[in-house]
């Protein structure tokens, strides 16, 4: 089969509600895509959904990991038509006040009622911890659990740019599930896993608890895959996919950062138009370091998000923004890693020899430098 291409995914999965631990409608969609094009689908016990493609001789699985949830509030009362909301996730008490949303049962992708947020609730930090909100006509049909969700474009393409209510973390998903497709399309041998995982939002659960438990083989390549904030001039929107190479709490394998390095040099030396960043982004935390810590052989990648967690210029609520391009070299970059995982450890030795020249040369022109200083 041909593959999807790659707006398609992105508008399909980026338009899904979602909240943490309210992410059925994700899931329901990853299961229906990898049953269509005949891979392997399964959740373990918390939830969590894995997507596999496996072909030919065994080969070291390369896992490619995203989140399925994205900050939002949540329906924890009804009074009326009067709403009390819990906030899911982080982001300033300076948004939220005023704003319209949306509400939607899980897993349904048209809202059933309105709503406008009235006041919020700070928690010690000054980030939104709830809301009280009025629904906009009969509120008979909102329940306890409901998301609400802000009332911003679901998903639009302007040129490159998409603009999307959920960017984080469904364009990471979308990336994956891309390059799955284009995996399938090809049949080549090799094995890859798209991992799905939920509440990363709420503390990085479902990563930490599949870390923990061992639900990763054991010799897995493990790449986290996000959307990460690009304040402060942390990256480039349309530069290209990002090679990150920590995070606000940690730094993750040299041999997987190296690898995923070599590979987007030698894709722009095929391709003058592909770009690429390598960049630690510590913006935030990103599930790299449970795999890490947990002793996986780690690597974390990700594209330039704007209106990170949907925080807006002037204290408004906006759309989030990626770039197509970033996605699409993301995409390529995840492809190739596939394609040359039999390779992977020659990346680093192959370093290691350009240093060991650069050493023989240098031992000869300095200890002979040293001789003349010493006349």
């Amino acid at each position: 089969m041909e593959p999807t291409p790659l707006r398609d995914i992105v508008r399909e999965v980026v338009s899904i509600p979602t909240a943490p631990y309210l992410e059925g409608g994700v899931r329901e969609y990853i299961r229906s895509f990898a049953e269509a094009r005949g891979l392997a689908h399964e959740e373990d016990a918390f939830g969590n959904a894995y997507v596999t493609y496996r072909r030919g001789r065994r080969r070291r699985p390369l896992v490619l990991g995203a989140h399925m949830d994205h900050p939002a509030l949540v329906v924890a009362g009804v009074d009326g038509d009067r709403l009390d909301l819990e906030f899911r996730g982080g982001i300033d008490a300076s948004y939220g006040d005023g704003e319209p949303l949306v509400l939607h049962r899980e897993g349904e992708r048209e809202p059933h009622a309105r709503a406008v947020v009235t006041s919020v609730r700070a928690d010690e930090r000054g980030r939104l911890a709830g809301a009280e909100a009025t629904v906009d006509g009969d509120a008979g049909g909102v329940a306890a659990e409901d998301l609400a969700l802000w009332d911003v474009p679901v998903c639009r393409f302007r040129g490159e740019i998409v603009q999307a209510r959920a960017c984080d973390d469904l364009a990471g998903a979308a990336g994956i599930l891309a390059t799955l497709d284009r995996i399938v399309a090809e049949r080549p041998n090799g094995h890859v896993v798209g991992l799905f995982t939920r509440a990363e939002e709420v503390g990085l659960l479902g990563a930490s608890v599949a870390a923990r438990e061992k639900l990763l083989p054991e010799d897995a390549l493990v790449v986290a895959v996000e959307t990460s904030s690009m304040a402060a001039g942390r990256a480039e929107q349309g530069g290209g996919p990002i090679v990150r190479l920590g995070d606000a709490m940690h730094v993750f394998s040299p041999r997987m950062s190296q690898w995923m390095t070599a590979l987007g040099g030698e894709l722009r030396g095929e391709d003058e138009a592909f770009r690429f960043q390598r960049k630690l982004m510590d913006g935030g935390t990103t599930e790299a370091t449970s795999y890490d810590l947990y002793g996986y052989e780690t690597g974390a990648a990700c594209i330039a998000l704007g209106n990170y967690h949907n925080a807006g210029p002037r204290g408004r609520v906006r759309a989030e923004t990626v770039h197509l391009g970033d996605l699409e070299g993301l995409v390529r970059l995840f492809v190739r890693m596939h394609e040359t995982v039999p390779r992977y450890q020659r990346y680093l030795p192959a370093l290691l020899r350009r240093y060991d020249v650069l050493g023989r040369e240098g031992r000869k022109r300095l200890r002979s430098s040293a001789r003349r200083r010493a006349r």
